[in-house]
């Protein structure tokens, strides 16, 4: 009977689909893309200007999504500047890494900036094209403590080669009329915002839309105001964005069993108890909720900023019991139930929790709810519902945790809930794994069911496992509620953007373990991957190349995937790859490391022949993994490895300074010190002689040469007076290196243990 009851509801804090709940349609180009391949030659001229850039994920058009290096230094402080200032004072920043995405600094304009509790700083940008605004095309810029741009995320990008309408060619008034007819609602009313916006599809085009206000109510009872985006050509529904959201300063109201909303104020902060259950219990839910967020994240309300938190409970369309609970931009609602399917919402503090972290997005990532951003939208609800049940129990993993809604839900069932994390498929209606999830029209593109993607993959994060259905074989190991909601929620504030979908989640969550918890980033890329995001079958062993001696007689099919590997040694200049061949066409990826692909790579040339070059100025020592993609089929190609400059060989004696050495920009110079076992400390300097120039960092890793982003320890000082140290150093060769933030001269290395 229950699953019943679970498709009879709309879109709300309950996830329930309904079939004509309204549509999450995509949009159709009024221009049609060429066909004709991208080259990318301009993204790769803009990475190869970059210092240490890497690749970390694409847009499926090639353009890059999310890049990692050392990309230059904001002029000034940004404490406390005014919008404007901030952005003058990182423009230069920008001109840097906005060619990357195809962009100019002229077409981004700063929507705010925000402080995480290391002192990083995150500049959001928004994007505009023929002076309109670009609908979920962000760019976020992240800074250090010292103000060094260190990594962009941007959904934000440029470069369509299609003619781009400017003006609307149907007026607001026809695209309300196209509005109204695909909503479903009692006592609806559409009308025009005056905005005029682009709006991306899912085949990468833009297109221009009217944003039309539509609302109304439907058949259970759920208001509706709904955004809709109207191709601005043709009438079509390009985009339908829901501002209903379903499942300290404190106010709660009474409807008093009506509709009217706020109703009736019945408890203020710090009044008195009002002897009426559903009222003193939300309120007790709500003061948790503040407290959560406070303690664990230092955010004051919703919006950071003391917003009152305003409940509204006993709420009905038609005076009966109503079984929902929602968030409509400024307060939550809460239904009384019927007895039968739930009791009074507003006594879970699962229900306010999620209630209250809708809020928390819309102030932060802004995720738009349809699709796939609609879905995590709906997973951060959940999931910080589970942190914060989790916090009030001593960060207890037991199963009350991963059961949302337990407390009000099938009060006559024991053990029963309304979403299961741990096992999202158990309601008879999540999905579980990425490649199975829903990508119909229903429930906003299926917001709440594909919401279970995310669910799972934060239990698998915080308690460890594998995935219950066993879809896939991964191993996570788990890291607590703890670190694993301060990944997520620090994804959501300073990393997501309002269009991201699952694989921009992976990569936001992946990057924020690799700031906070460097040591549970893996533990993160599994979760993800037993989902099914992000997972792939790893590529065969690849074949080693042999410095500067050729590969020939290379062949393969359309779309074939080839392998290769070459280890570069400590010290050298350069390291190029190079393809020659008279036929088909190919594509070049070189990663370090591991494989890349179109979507991750250190290096990549994609021209529209076989002869491809990819060149990497003082490489980091390492493997260098080559892909060669048949993008046509192609035969007769010759693959060539060359790495260049003075090997490696410099070795530390234990107290002894290393003899003087200076080096250029982003070039590394590095030492090796052998540790042996049983020592309690090892301590590394970096000092600049008698007139040293310049500015060197250090850097020391185990095992490897270092790289910015992986090390075992480090210093970072202006100028060349640098000191770091390993507590219990494990036996083994340690690489001590000096990197050129700047050209730097008369610098030594001295390793002691």
């Amino acid at each position: 009977m229950r699953n019943k009851i679970l498709r009879s509801f709309c879109a709300a804090w309950l996830g329930l689909t309904y079939a004509a709940c309204g549509t999450a349609e995509q949009m159709e180009g009024d221009v049609t893309a060429s066909t004709a391949k991208d080259t990318s030659e301009d993204i790769q001229t803009a990475l190869s200007a970059l210092t240490d850039v890497t690749v970390l994920a694409s847009h499926d058009d090639r353009t890059p999504a999310f890049i990692q290096g050392r990309f230059g230094q904001a002029s000034r402080s940004l404490a406390g500047l005014r919008t404007q200032d901030a952005h003058e004072g990182v423009l230069e920043v920008l001109r840097n890494v906005a060619p990357v995405f195809r962009l100019s600094p002229e077409e981004l304009y700063l929507k705010r900036v925000t402080t995480d509790d290391r002192g990083h700083q995150f500049l959001r940008y928004g994007q505009t094209l023929n002076g309109r605004e670009v609908l979920g095309a962000e760019l976020i810029l992240f800074l250090d403590r010292e103000g060094n741009a260190y990594a962009v995320n941007s959904s934000a990008r440029g470069g369509q080669r299609t003619l781009l309408a400017a003006q609307p060619a149907i007026a607001a008034e026809a695209a309300a009329v196209s509005a109204a007819a695909a909503t479903d609602a009692f006592r609806k009313e559409a009308r025009g915002t005056g905005r005029i916006v682009y709006v991306r599809g899912e085949d990468g085009n833009l297109v221009l839309t009217h944003e039309i206000q539509v609302t109304g109510v439907r058949a259970d009872g759920l208001p509706v105001d709904d955004r809709l985006y109207v191709n601005a050509q043709n009438g079509q529904i390009a985009l339908r964005d829901a501002r209903i959201h379903t499942a300290l300063s404190r106010s709660v109201y009474s409807a008093n069993n009506t509709s009217s909303l706020p109703g009736t104020l019945k408890r203020s902060e710090g009044a008195a108890a009002t002897n009426d259950a559903h009222v003193d219990m939300n309120y007790d839910q709500l003061g948790k909720t503040y407290d959560c967020y406070k303690t664990n994240f230092n955010r004051d309300s919703y919006n950071s900023a003391g917003a009152l938190l305003k409940s509204t409970v006993h709420y009905s369309e038609n005076g009966t019991g109503y079984v929902n609970a929602y968030w409509n931009g400024s307060q939550m609602v809460y239904g009384d139930g019927d007895g039968t399917t739930s009791i009074e919402l507003g006594k879970d503090l699962d229900v306010t929790v999620h209630e209250l972290t809708h809020a928390v997005t819309e102030n932060e990532s802004n995720l738009v709810y349809s699709n796939e951003p609609g879905a995590l939208n709906e997973g951060m609800s959940d999931i910080f519902a589970a942190y914060c049940e989790s916090w009030t129990r001593s960060w207890s993993t037991d199963a009350q945790v991963w059961m949302i809604g337990e407390d009000i839900w099938t009060p006559g069932t024991a053990n029963d809930a309304l979403r299961y994390m741990n096992n999202p498929t158990k309601d008879g209606f999540s999905r579980d794994y990425y490649p199975e999830r829903y990508t119909g029209t229903s429930d906003y593109g299926g917001v709440h069911s594909n919401s279970g993607i995310a669910n799972l993959a934060f239990y698998l994060l915080s308690a460890g496992g594998t995935h219950p259905r066993a879809k896939t074989t991964v191993t996570v190991t788990g890291i607590g509620v703890q670190k694993a909601g301060k990944i997520f929620y620090e994804a959501n504030a300073n990393c997501m953007t309002s269009s991201s979908n699952f694989a921009a989640a992976k990569t936001c969550t992946e990057q924020k373990a690799e700031s906070f918890y460097p040591a549970d980033k893996a533990s993160v890329t599994a979760a993800w991957a037993a989902v099914g995001v992000g997972a792939s079958t790893p590529p065969p062993a690849p074949v080693t190349l042999t410095n500067g001696t050729p590969v020939t007689g290379l062949s393969d099919s359309a779309n074939g995937l080839k392998y290769y590997k070459l280890t570069v040694p400590a010290g050298q200049t350069t390291v190029k790859f190079v393809t020659t061949g008279s036929t088909g066409d190919l594509d070049l990826y070189v990663k370090r490391g591991s494989a890349g692909d179109a979507s991750s790579y250190d290096c990549k040339s994609d021209g529209s022949t076989s002869a491809e070059t990819c060149s990497i100025t003082n490489p980091v020592a390492g493997d260098y993994y080559v892909t060669l993609l048949a993008y046509s089929a192609y035969s007769g190609v010759t693959l060539t490895g060359t790495y260049s400059g003075t090997s490696g060989g410099n070795v530390l004696t234990n107290g002894v300074a290393s003899t003087a050495f200076s080096g250029a920009k982003s070039s590394w110079t590095c030492w090796t010190l052998s540790v042996p076992a049983g020592k309690t400390k090892v301590t590394f300097n970096q000092a600049g002689g008698t007139s040293n120039t310049g500015d060197a960092d250090l850097f020391v890793q185990v095992g490897a040469q270092p790289t910015t982003s992986a090390y075992k320890c480090k210093s970072e000082n202006a100028g060349n007076t640098d000191s770091c140290s390993v507590t219990n150093p494990a036996a083994g060769t340690y690489y001590v290196c000096s990197y050129g933030y700047s050209a730097y001269t008369n610098v030594t290395l001295k390793g002691t243990y």
